[in-house]
């Protein structure tokens, strides 16, 4: 509604009923269990499924060699793996990097995950917690 002069309009779609958002009229979730799901069918993505490995990587004292970034202020992930690296054949370039001896990295910016680790390249080993994304393709129906 709106006023004009001293009087109040009011408009004659107003409903009388409030919805919920995320509710349907009958009171009931639009949404499904699967929330990821969810989304994929809100973003239209047609690709193959996407599951996550969780493993861990012990590498020994010194350099690793390992160039780190966080794209889109996410989790920070491996960008780079110099020849000189000692765990090159263990890691892959876009592995997540979610632990380092235990410690939350997913929300350290790359420079402080980069420091952390140099700080800890005199221990004798390092183990550090990794995500890595696995494709499967599906077959058509």
């Amino acid at each position: 509604g709106g006023t004009f002069g001293s009087q109040t309009a009011k408009s004659k779609y107003t409903m009388e009923s409030t919805l919920t958002p995320g509710m349907n009229a009958g009171g009931q979730s639009i949404y499904t269990e699967d929330e990821q799901a969810f989304e994929d069918h809100l973003r239209n993505r047609k690709k193959a499924q996407q599951k996550e490995e969780f493993f861990e990587i012990y590498a020994p004292a010194g350099k690793l060699g390992v160039v780190i970034d966080t794209p889109n202020s996410g989790a920070p992930v491996v960008h780079n793996i110099k020849e000189t690296c000692p765990i090159a054949d263990q890691l892959r370039v876009g592995d997540k990097l979610i632990a380092v001896d235990d410690e939350d990295v997913r929300s350290m910016t790359a420079v402080k995950v980069s420091k952390l680790i140099s700080q800890k390249s005199n221990n004798p080993t390092r183990k550090f917690t990794i995500c890595r994304a696995i494709e499967e393709l599906q077959s058509s129906p």
